[in-house]
Parts: structure tokens; C-alpha cells; sequence
């Protein structure tokens, strides 16, 4: 047999719908298929199904002659491929640069063909390079993709290969890589594409999002990725977007959904065995029982992770799980194991490890040394991660190494290091841990390190000292819950996003799969096909040890069962009278309605029908053809509770069906009429997800909401003030270039574009609860809602910002007007008298202090709005130590713009006004 020795261009991947014709048309020919057909569906089986790929190139190779034909040289990469899946990357490049070689030497007239191989195996050296960890290589190879497909005109391939090279961009250079491609990919994002692209750019995007732990677009992304993308032909994507969204909701601390999710993207891989897949959601499937204290459970996933990975040691996931399983080891009492787990870090024959997991596997070793008494080897070490640390200038693990010397100079009489000052050594190292947090990181203080360092002074005897830290210590913990309860928020939504993509794609996914069980069943014409084809699918859709058609005998007296199976066994044929007082599928068929049946486990379960096994669950379908009953159809399981909605709907639909099928087998009529109970069946999963849409904006605007007065709270603002924000600079910004231009004469700024950031506070507030009662208190700030409502805009932002405080952002303003607005609220507060029930009228007033963005017309951009409302609150403490019943306005003056640093602003507001760099307005009225 002759063949030719060259394909027409590969497509890199396929869309499932396109695959699965391709692999029905090669299936159905047979040994007739043609070569290049046969060639596809082995190429695009490669993620699908490896080993099929594998077996069907090598049988394809061996028909083949053994020149380097395109043909020849696509079926080697596509085994360079199956390598590089399994994890043998040295055998895997070693085919891929064999590939390219003998692509180059081949004749010119196959050259699109030929240079499409090459640039499909250049992105194999990429994904090989990325597995090993070198990104400079990864980036290369792609990058010698995109050339090779631009001079092919391959738009598909040259987008691949450039978003390629954008991901191992983003991991060199995050913010670089984020100024060069997110224009990009948010622009291909929004143009119909291969989902293989979109796909790309959803995992751009999710490591961005990951970086600034933006977990609710990591959760949106994933869901995406796996409800809507997954039919890409990139199963291996899919699966590690799933181990994402796991790894996601374990630093939301949700590890019981993290568990799930890392579950899901090991149910996938497992079939398909890849190592790298399966290893990192192992991994991180083991991390998370490790938190969740199912330590046994978190060895043996680790341990399994560890093995799956040994061929990629070099890779920055195996460092991880080094990590992991040297913390767990530390957990078990395992201090010698934990140190030699540790150690594997610094091996010579090992590349350098990330930083920041060198200092962590540091600070293990120094733990695990101080356990096993070692505690000159244990200082040793700690003191190597100290000078680690000051080199890097990573504050936050600086911290961790000089908490980690507090800890070891607590348990071991060490020498005290040079130019100590405090009264203890661990107390030195704790209050040095505490300085390594820069200002800009001061909120991420751990509260442990505030209680460590109170714990010492109280040890000490300075009793002044652990108070202080102890206040210390219950701030920082008061944030760790707020941001605990932000954190549950997120994965609260992002939960009920993940569960309604899965069920809008489970959904999805088998009323598409009825569609074709359903033009199967209804195509056949004889009862005995249909009976067959029924049975078939009923398996395989629904938990069914049982399954049966009854149909009427013609005299109307009878219902004779004309198919049955249990077990894969067929049973004999018997018949029911319509007069028998018992059986289910008579009362089905007299009442011409859905039976169904839930026995309860406890009791004795009986036999439904006879020589069948006890059941626990059971339905009973009438199949009716319009007003015309032709039997009864009934499946029945031995597990409890097996039929809810889902499988109902399953049920009546293919009961459906085969009504229509049995009346065309006989006379071909009444379809019309089992098409609608169909579509009832379709309306049934539109209002489900009607419902689904309406409770996710119920979880939105509660999230969003202060539950006392109704009023917006700081999620609210901190979804909704970005974009306000970048309104207001834009103006600014084409403001001073119309300036530049002299299109405008130079004025102070643009008119009514300013965003002004108002805080009010309720003077004597404390006084309202410890007189009345905090009921009465709770009274006073429902009621603050609607006088600031009245005083401001129905475009201004009313946020409840915390206690008595309440911030108003004034939209579209100008700044020279906020002292009117700063006067209405405090009028409206002050000439109105607060209801309390059981109490006389009560009158209160309230300060007010405001600041506007930007701060400084000519350097728009200095200020964040966050430091803008740190000054309205600085204006708002002069208010209130003025006298209160006052408002008070922070503006720049033509000297602020000098400033080289800001930060006096707000840290020394008195001194910048002494200074004359910043203008108070202000207004005091007697209380």
C-alpha cells in the first residue's frame, strides 16, 4: 500500500464538536479512512485520550515509509508529546529538536507544512522548558513559534504562541508583563475566538489575579475555564485550572472546598496519568488536609505527589511540596526527617530554589534542629535566613527569620546578640521582627507577634509594656476577623458561582446529551431497537439495577411487560391485570402519572415486582402518545434516595422519547405532542437558573449592605470607587494635555468633576448608649440614614464606615463647594431631634471633616482616595477637638506639589499646616 508523504497543515487543537465528527468519520470508514484523517484523530487524541494517541502513531508509523515526510515527522512529535506528558523531558526534547532538525532539511515545496511542525514542536520545548522551570527558554520557544507561524499566515498559531510567551512573562516580570499584554488579552477576550485561546488568556489573567490575591477573579476565571472552556481540547488546562481554584479557596482558609476542587482536577487526570497534573493537586490536596489537621491523610498525599513528581525535580512545584511535606513532618514530631527534607533545598545538584522557599525550608531546619536539642546548628541557621532576608528585602519573611530567633533564644540559653537593647534577647529579636514590617505593610502584622512580644514582657515583670502589646494584639486580631469575614465573603460568592457554572454546564452537558439519545431512540422503527437503545442509555444516565417497558394488550385490560432487564439480565415476559390492587405500574397507568417511590433503608425493603431485588428507589413513567396510553415505563435502584430532580427529569424525558419512538414504530403519530413535554422539561431548567441568577444578586446587595441602617457599607465602596476614580483622574488628566495644547486657559482645574470624600461622626455618641442603651444607640443611627440621605444627592455614595462614623462621597463636584455641603449635613443633623423610645427628644449633633480627590489639581495622580479620606479623617478629629458641631476641610496650597513625600500629610497634619502645606477651611457652630 502506497501512501502519500506529506498531510495537509495540522490545527493545533480542535474543538470537541469538530473532533467528534472527525473521530465519527474515521470510525465509520474504517480501514477505508483516509491517511490524513487517521493522522488528525491521533494528533488531537493526545490530551483526549494518550494512550489511544500513542497506539494509533505507532501503528501509523509503521505503514508509513520511514523517509521524514511531514506525515512521518508530525506522528514523531506527537510521541515527543506523549513524553513530555508523562514526564520523561529529556526523551520528549530530544524527539522535538530530532523533529525540527529533519523539518529544515526537507524539500521546499512541503515548506507551510513542514514549518508548521517545526513551530508545533518549538511550543513543545516551551512546555518542556516551562516544566523544568526555566522560563527564559519557555519564553524563547514560544517565541520561535510565533515567527514560524507569522511566516504562515497561521493566525491561530501565532496568537497561541505570543499568549505563551506572555504567560512566561508574567513570571519573570509580573508588573512588565501586565503593562505589556492585559490590553491584549482583555481585547482577544473580548472577540469571538478558539476557546483554546480564550483559555490562555483566562490563565493569564488568573495568575495576575492570584499575585494581588484578587481570589474572586481567580474563582471567576477557574469557573469559566472549566463550565465553558473545557471542550478546547486542553484537558490538561482544564485540570490544573481546577487545582487553581482549589489552591484559591485554600488561601481563603475554605479547605474543605479547596479539598473538593483539588479532588475534581485529580478525578480528571487520574485516567490520563500525567504526572505533573496529578503531582501538584496532590500536593496541594495534601497541604490543605494538613490544615484542616487530617495530618495521616496530608503524609500519604504528599508522599504520592512527591514520587509523581521526582522526574521534574527541578521544578518549582516540587520545591513546594518539599516545603509542605518538611512542615507536616515538623507537625507529626518528625524534627530529623523534617531537617532532611529541609536540607534536599540547598542540594548541589539541585538549581537554586525560589527565595522565599529557601527561607522557609531555613526556618523549618532551625526549628526542627532547636527539637532535637541541636541548639548552636539551630541558631546557625536561623542566623543564615536572617542575612538571607536583609540581602533579599522580603520584609515579611525577614520577619518570619527573627521571630524564628525569639523562638529558639525562648527555649535555649544562646548568647545574646551584639548591641541588645531590650531585656531579653527573644524580646530584641520579637521587637526587631515587628520593625521589619514597613508602614505599607504595618496592617499585615500578624496578632501572634503582638501576643509573643506581650507574653515576654509580662514574663519580664513589665506588666505596662504587655498591656500595650496586648491592646496591640487584640487590633491586629480585630482585623484578622474583618478580613476573615471579607474572606468569607468572597468564597461565599465565589462558591455559589463554582456550583452554578458546574450546574449550568452539568445541565448544559445532558440536555445535549438527551438531544442525541433522543434522535437515537426516535430514528429507530422497530419496538425491539428501541427497547435496546432505551436500556443502553438508561445505564448509563441513571442509577438503575432494573428497567422495564409495560405496554397495554389491545383489549385494554392488561399491561404485558415487553421489555425487561436486571442486572443485564432479560426477564421473562409476564403480564398485570389493570384490576390488580396493588401493583405500582397499573396505578401509574390508571392515574396517568410520574410514580415516584423512596423506601426507607431502615425498614425491610420489599420486592416490587416479582424476581426482582429488594429496591430502596423506584419511578414509574406513563408513556403516552397525546391523549393515548401506551404503557408504563419503570427503572428502580437498590440505593436509597437515588431519583431526585435531576434524574427525574432524565427519566421523563427519556420516557418521553420512547413513547414518540414506540407510536412511530407502529404509526408514525402524535409526535408533536411528546416534543412539548420536552420542552416543559427545558422551561423547567430556564427558571431553575432564573431562580439561580435572582439569589446571586440577593447574596450581592446583602454583602454589600450595613444591616443596622440599611446603608452601604465598605465592600460597597471598595467594589464601586475605582471606577469613580478613574473618571475623575481621566478628566484631570485630558484637562492638563488641553492645557498643554492651550486649548483652555490655565485655571484651577476642570469644574464639577471632583470626587469629595466627607466624614461625619455623631458627637457624644458614647453618652447615647451608656445613658439609654445601646437599643437607643442602634435608634440614633437608623435614624442618621435619613438626614444625610436628605442632606446629600441621590448620586452620592452613603456609606456606613464603621460605629458612629458614616462617609459621604460626593460625585461630580467641585471642590471649592464642599464646605456647602459639609454645612448642610451639619445642619440637618443638629436642628433635629433623635426619637428613642421611653425618652425625651433627643438633640445631637455632629463634626465633619473632608477632603477632595485629587488633592492636588496639577499631580492628580499623588493621592490615592485612600489617603484622601486618611486626611478627611484628620480633618475630622480637628472638627471634633474644636469644639465639635463643626466642619473642617484639609485643601493643598501651591506648596504641596513640592513635597517630595506626602506621608507628613497625615501622619503630621499639624506640622504640614504650621508648614504651609496644607489649608484648613473650617466652620464651628456652639454646641
Amino acid at each position: 500500500m502506497s501512501y502519500p508523504l506529506s498531510v495537509t497543515p495540522m490545527e493545533l487543537f480542535l474543538t470537541d464538536e469538530v473532533f467528534n465528527k472527525l473521530e465519527a468519520k474515521v470510525i465509520q470508514a474504517g480501514a477505508k479512512a483516509l491517511l490524513p484523517e487517521r493522522i488528525a484523530l491521533a494528533w488531537h487524541l493526545r490530551e483526549r485520550d494518550t494512550q489511544r494517541a500513542l497506539r494509533m502513531a505507532e501503528q501509523l508509523l509503521a505503514e508509513l515509509p520511514s523517509e521524514p515526510s511531514s506525515a512521518v515527522l508530525r506522528l514523531q512529535l506527537l510521541r515527543a508529546e506523549v513524553h513530555w506528558l508523562f514526564a520523561d523531558l529529556d526523551a520528549a526534547e530530544a524527539q522535538a529538536l530530532t523533529v525540527i532538525q529533519q523539518a529544515q532539511q526537507q524539500a521546499k515545496e512541503q515548506a507551510d507544512v513542514l514549518v508548521l511542525v517545526m513551530a508545533d514542536a518549538y511550543v513543545l520545548l516551551a512546555m518542556i522548558a516551562g516544566d523544568r522551570g526555566d522560563l527564559i527558554q519557555r519564553r524563547a520557544g514560544f517565541d520561535s513559534a510565533a515567527a514560524l507561524a507569522a511566516g504562515c499566515g497561521d493566525e491561530f498559531r501565532l496568537e497561541f504562541a505570543q499568549l505563551g510567551g506572555a504567560l512566561a512573562a508574567l513570571r519573570q516580570d509580573l508588573v512588565a508583563a501586565v503593562n505589556q499584554w492585559l490590553p491584549h488579552v482583555r481585547r482577544r477576550l473580548s472577540q469571538p475566538a478558539h476557546p483554546a485561546l480564550h483559555l490562555m488568556c483566562n490563565e493569564f489573567l488568573t495568575f495576575q489575579a492570584l499575585q494581588q490575591s484578587d481570589y474572586a477573579t481567580v474563582f471567576q476565571l477557574c469557573s469559566h475555564t472549566v463550565s465553558s472552556l473545557a471542550r478546547a481540547g486542553m484537558v490538561r488546562q482544564v485540570a490544573m485550572a481546577m487545582t487553581t481554584m482549589g489552591v484559591a479557596f485554600s488561601k481563603l482558609d475554605d479547605h474543605s472546598q479547596a479539598l473538593d476542587w483539588m479532588q475534581r482536577a485529580l478525578d480528571l487526570a487520574r485516567p490520563h496519568g500525567w504526572p505533573l497534573v496529578l503531582g501538584l493537586a496532590l500536593l496541594q490536596f495534601g497541604h490543605a488536609q494538613r490544615k484542616l489537621g487530617a495530618l495521616d491523610a496530608a503524609q500519604q498525599a504528599l508522599d504520592e505527589g512527591l514520587n509523581l513528581l521526582a522526574p521534574l525535580s527541578n521544578s518549582r512545584a516540587y520545591a513546594f511540596g518539599l516545603l509542605y511535606l518538611a512542615e507536616l513532618q515538623l507537625d507529626l514530631g518528625l524534627a530529623e526527617a523534617a531537617l532532611q527534607t529541609a536540607g534536599r533545598f540547598e542540594q548541589a545538584d539541585q538549581p537554586p530554589r525560589p527565595t522565599e522557599l529557601r527561607l522557609s525550608a531555613m526556618e523549618v531546619a532551625a526549628l526542627a534542629l532547636s527539637k532535637l536539642g541541636r541548639a548552636d546548628a539551630a541558631h546557625a541557621a536561623a542566623q543564615s535566613a536572617l542575612a538571607l532576608a536583609e540581602t533579599a528585602k522580603l520584609p515579611l519573611q525577614l520577619s518570619n527569620a527573627l521571630s524564628t530567633l525569639a523562638i529558639l533564644h525562648g527555649r535555649h540559653p544562646l548568647p545574646a546578640p551584639a548591641g541588645m537593647q531590650a531585656a531579653s534577647p527573644a524580646l530584641h529579636y520579637l521587637h526587631l521582627a515587628l520593625t521589619a514590617f514597613p508602614p505599607e505593610l504595618r496592617q499585615s502584622v500578624p496578632p501572634s507577634l503582638y501576643d509573643a512580644i506581650a507574653a515576654e514582657c509580662a514574663r519580664l515583670g513589665d506588666s505596662h509594656q504587655a498591656y500595650a502589646f496586648g491592646r496591640e494584639a487584640r487590633a491586629a486580631s480585630e482585623s484578622v476577623h474583618r478580613q476573615d469575614a471579607t474572606k468569607h465573603a468572597v468564597a461565599s460568592e465565589a462558591k455559589f458561582h463554582a456550583e452554578r457554572a458546574a450546574m449550568l454546564n452539568e445541565t448544559s452537558t445532558t440536555l445535549e446529551r438527551l438531544s442525541l439519545v433522543g434522535q437515537e431512540i426516535t430514528c429507530q422503527l422497530q419496538e425491539s431497537a428501541v427497547y435496546t437503545t432505551l436500556d443502553r442509555h438508561v445505564h448509563g444516565l441513571l442509577s438503575a439495577h432494573y428497567f422495564a417497558v409495560f405496554l397495554l394488550t389491545p383489549d385494554g385490560e392488561r399491561l404485558s411487560l415487553s421489555y425487561g432487564s436486571e442486572d443485564g439480565l432479560r426477564l421473562a415476559p409476564y403480564d398485570v391485570a389493570l384490576s390488580h390492587p396493588s401493583a405500582h405500574t397499573v396505578r401509574c397507568a390508571l392515574l396517568r402519572q410520574d410514580i415516584f417511590i423512596d423506601v426507607d433503608p431502615t425498614e425491610r425493603p420489599g420486592v416490587l415486582l416479582p424476581a426482582t431485588q429488594p429496591t430502596l428507589s423506584a419511578m414509574f413513567i406513563p408513556l403516552l402518545s397525546g391523549e393515548q396510553l401506551l404503557g408504563v415505563m419503570s427503572i428502580q435502584s437498590t440505593q436509597a434516595h437515588a431519583y431526585a430532580d435531576r434524574e427525574r427529569l432524565i427519566f421523563r424525558s427519556l420516557a418521553a422519547y420512547a413513547a414518540i419512538a414506540i407510536a412511530n414504530a407502529r404509526n408514525y403519530r402524535q409526535l408533536e405532542a411528546t416534543l412539548l413535554r420536552l420542552n416543559q422539561a427545558q422551561a423547567e431548567v430556564h427558571q431553575k437558573n432564573l431562580e439561580l441568577e435572582s439569589a446571586y444578586q440577593s447574596l450581592t446587595n446583602i454583602s454589600q449592605t450595613d444591616p443596622l441602617t440599611g446603608l452601604r457599607n465598605r465592600r460597597f465602596l471598595e467594589l464601586n470607587i475605582s471606577a469613580e476614580v478613574s473618571l475623575t483622574l481621566r478628566h484631570y488628566l485630558n484637562w492638563q494635555r488641553r492645557q498643554e495644547a492651550g486649548e483652555v486657559p490655565h485655571t484651577s482645574g476642570p469644574a464639577d468633576v471632583d470626587l469629595l470624600f466627607l466624614l461625619v461622626d455623631i458627637d457624644h455618641f458614647k453618652r447615647v448608649n451608656d445613658n439609654w442603651g445601646h437599643p437607643a444607640g442602634d435608634a440614633v443611627l437608623v435614624q442618621m440614614r435619613e438626614r444625610l440621605q436628605q442632606a446629600c444627592r441621590d448620586s452620592d455614595f452613603v456609606v456606613r464606615w464603621g460605629g458612629e462614623e458614616f462617609l459621604i462621597v460626593a460625585r461630580s463636584v467641585s471642590a471649592c463647594s464642599a464646605h456647602v455641603i459639609a454645612e448642610r449635613i451639619r445642619v440637618s443633623v443638629a436642628q433635629r431631634s433623635f426619637e428613642i423610645d421611653g425618652a425625651a427628644p433627643l438633640a445631637l449633633s455632629c463634626s465633619v471633616g473632608f477632603a477632595a480627590l485629587p488633592f492636588i489639581a496639577s499631580q492628580a495622580e499623588r493621592l490615592t482616595w485612600q489617603e484622601v479620606v486618611g486626611l478627611a479623617d484628620q480633618a475630622l478629629y480637628l472638627a471634633k477637638h474644636g469644639g465639635r458641631n463643626a466642619w473642617v476641610g484639609l485643601a493643598a496650597t501651591p506648596a504641596t506639589a513640592t513635597m517630595l513625600s506626602l506621608n507628613s500629610l497625615t501622619h503630621a497634619t499639624k506640622g504640614a499646616v504650621e508648614g504651609g502645606f496644607l489649608r484648613i477651611e473650617s466652620a464651628a457652630k456652639a454646641e
